[in-house]
């Protein structure tokens, strides 16, 4: 048995060349799960919304280069037991098209090992602490930056005064 990379366990599997189709060899990986990209949170109330997906069971928060995505790891309702789609003729376009081409992103689940993603939350807990830290740090450079615009008009406004008075 091995961990993918979305968290499933699952035994090893055959290395394909990657022009073959992976389908008929795979367990389905792709059908256990959905993602969606999210924007990334700026404020407390998005981190709120963030946390109020977390609070749900099989539900989780992940990040790669600077995209947010929401990951709910629920099965497709119309994978069979067997591990094959049930509406196979009729399945979504984007069934159709996810990962076809292991050199294109998204990459089918069947090419990917292990990824790590650059965060992962979890648990809700996991992401109000990263929201203190990240709310935090933006407040700090927020103070650096407007303490800097105020040195900066204050020097402005001395070398005004001064050109003031030698043109007086």
């Amino acid at each position: 048995m091995k961990e993918t990379h979305r968290g499933a366990r699952t035994e090893a599997l055959p290395v394909l060349a990657p022009a073959d189709p992976p389908c008929e060899r795979c367990r389905a990986l792709c059908c256990r799960y959905y993602a969606l990209e999210i924007d990334p949170p700026e404020d407390e109330d998005d981190f709120e919304d963030l946390r109020w997906y977390l609070l749900h069971r099989r539900s989780w928060i992940w990040v790669d280069d600077g995209e947010w995505y929401l990951q709910v790891d629920e099965e497709c309702r119309y994978l069979g037991d067997d591990g094959r789609c049930g509406i196979y003729q009729q399945r979504p376009r984007i069934c159709r098209e996810y990962g076809v081409d292991p050199t294109d992103e998204p990459r089918c689940d069947y090419f990917v090992d292990v990824e790590k993603h650059d965060l992962e939350f979890r648990e809700p807990e996991e992401m109000a602490a990263y929201a203190r830290r990240f709310l935090a740090r933006r407040e700090a450079e927020r103070r650096r930056r407007s303490a800097a615009a105020k040195k900066g008009w204050q020097r402005r406004r001395a070398a005004r005064q001064k050109r003031d008075r030698r043109s007086s």
